[in-house]
């Protein structure tokens, strides 16, 4: 009797070995420049679960063991502009994803000290270390601006602790946004712009940048400060995913416990990325992260606004034409990378 019954569990653990591993696959692709040459020694991360590999000399990767559904990539190397695609795992048979990257401009690291001196100083250069005098430098929150003298020095004093965006820019240069969380000591940075070349990829010159620039200063200037991260604190989670730290995590819950579902993802402020997941960003990437329990709750409406939603009386729920009851609006995240 034991025997049999043995055997009936060993039959039973066979049967369920394959069905156990169907739910997990390999995933296939490809990456290439936009000359479609295969470019090796790329980085491809799947962030949740922790997964990583690098393309071989013909362009190509694998990742074993990934998960079934919807999986958001991290794709990035040296030069190039990182991308973030989305891949239903299990792919097609014989299908593999195929991923280009635009080359990114030389940047150089802002660098950052403390001062002793009240304020936002710095100087801007090239990237051979020559003064860029003529430079255009605000700080959106402040509703300030100044433009650096022979020296390619700037200035702004009497300002009160809290979050800035400094934002630089110089004809014939690519424009650069950097995050301040200033406190009581002032701040001194040095920031180098790289020369535009054709070709080359400049979001401060698309069409969305004025109108989404203007929407982040009156934020940084009325919303308090808990509803951001900026740089500095961002860099103590490293390379973690967005989606494994615990307050995003919260986010696609209300304060009734209630499933409003994943947050909305928002680029730049301007770009909505649909079907989005944090999981597919890691901190390390962002200069800024701003997020929001309910794009209506915010002073200057300004998401609610880009989001098309009409914010009525009914607080935390999307208003409707027809007479079925209304979702509850989902809670927003808007993502500024590193520049």
């Amino acid at each position: 009797m034991r025997r049999a019954a043995a055997l009936l569990l060993g039959a039973i653990l066979l049967a369920a070995g394959p069905l156990a591993g169907q739910d997990h696959h390999a995933l296939i692709g490809v990456v290439r420049d936009t000359a479609l040459r295969p470019l090796p020694g790329v980085e491809v991360l799947l962030l949740s679960p922790r997964r990583s590999t690098t393309s071989d000399a013909q362009g190509r990767f694998r990742l074993d063991d990934v998960p079934n559904g919807l999986r958001h990539l991290l794709v990035r190397r040296i030069g190039f502009l990182p991308v973030h695609p989305g891949v239903q795992v299990p792919q097609a048979e014989g299908d593999t994803l195929r991923v280009i990257l635009l080359p990114a401009p030389q940047l150089l690291p802002t660098l950052m000290v403390a001062s002793e001196q009240p304020g936002i100083r710095g100087v801007v250069g090239d990237t051979a270390y020559h003064a860029l005098p003529g430079t255009l430098v605000e700080l959106l929150g402040a509703r300030l601006a100044d433009t650096t003298d022979e020296r390619g020095r700037f200035a702004f004093e009497n300002l009160r602790p809290g979050q800035y965006m400094l934002r630089v820019s110089h004809y014939g240069y690519v424009e650069r946004l950097i995050s301040i969380d200033l406190g009581k000591p002032g701040r001194e940075y040095s920031v180098f712009l790289s020369e535009y070349r054709p070709g080359s990829y400049d979001w401060a010159s698309s069409n969305e940048a004025p109108g989404a620039l203007a929407d982040l200063a009156a934020r940084l200037g009325m919303e308090p400060r808990r509803n951001r991260m900026t740089r500095e604190e961002l860099e103590r989670y490293g390379d973690m995913a967005l989606c494994d730290i615990p307050r995003f995590r919260a986010l696609s819950r209300d304060r009734q416990g209630r499933n409003r579902g994943e947050p909305l993802v928002l680029l730049r402020g301007s770009n909505l990325i649909r079907n989005a997941s944090l999981c597919g960003w890691s901190a390390a990437e962002l200069d800024l992260l701003e997020w929001g329990e309910d794009p209506c709750a915010d002073v200057t409406k300004t998401i609610a606004t880009m989001l098309g939603i009409d914010c009525g009386a009914n607080p935390g729920r999307i208003i409707s034409r027809f007479g079925t009851v209304p979702a509850l609006r989902r809670a927003w995240v808007a993502l500024w990378p590193r520049s």
